[in-house]
């Protein structure tokens, strides 16, 4: 690839660089008021997904090394979020539940994900926004990311 030093660099790589870098800055700066880290409310809405499951299925499902999940889920129930209860089937686990202080911050957050999330697809029809997802959709598989998983949690400790 021969580049035109009087343009702006273009490629798929960095552009993605780069807008990731802007758009994860201003959604944790819009998630800081309610003490929320991003990745608090991916784990938050997962729990919430899927209520009951364990500790272990739900970070296979999410990708997130056993190691890294018990310090995820030790600090959000430190902070009254959510509470491990002994799995009905299995001694050895523990399931997951949104404490109700939990499901309320999650509802705000939920509301502050909605409105970024606007703001940000403004410029866009409904029809190019699908298109964009399905675009970036390719690229995660290409990537081999599983989907609806941040790739932050995928990262060594």
């Amino acid at each position: 690839m021969t580049e035109d030093p009087g343009k702006p660099f273009q490629a798929v790589g960095f552009a993605l660089s780069t807008l990731g870098f802007a758009v994860a800055m201003r959604f944790r700066e819009r998630l800081e008021p309610l003490g929320l880290e991003p990745r608090d409310f991916g784990l938050l809405r997962a729990v919430a997904a899927a209520e009951g499951s364990s500790q272990q299925a739900l970070g296979e499902q999410q990708g997130i090394p056993a190691s890294r999940m018990v310090g995820f889920i030790d600090a959000l129930q430190e902070r009254g979020l959510l509470e491990r209860r002994p799995h009905p089937s299995d001694r050895r686990a523990h399931a997951l539940y949104l404490t109700p202080a939990g499901r309320k911050l999650l509802g705000e957050a939920i509301a502050v994900a909605s409105d970024f999330e606007r703001e940000l697809c403004a410029g866009l029809s409904g029809r190019d926004r699908e298109s964009l997802l399905t675009l970036l959709g390719s690229v995660r598989e290409q990537l081999g990311l599983p989907p609806g998983v941040h790739a932050a949690h995928l990262a060594p400790a």
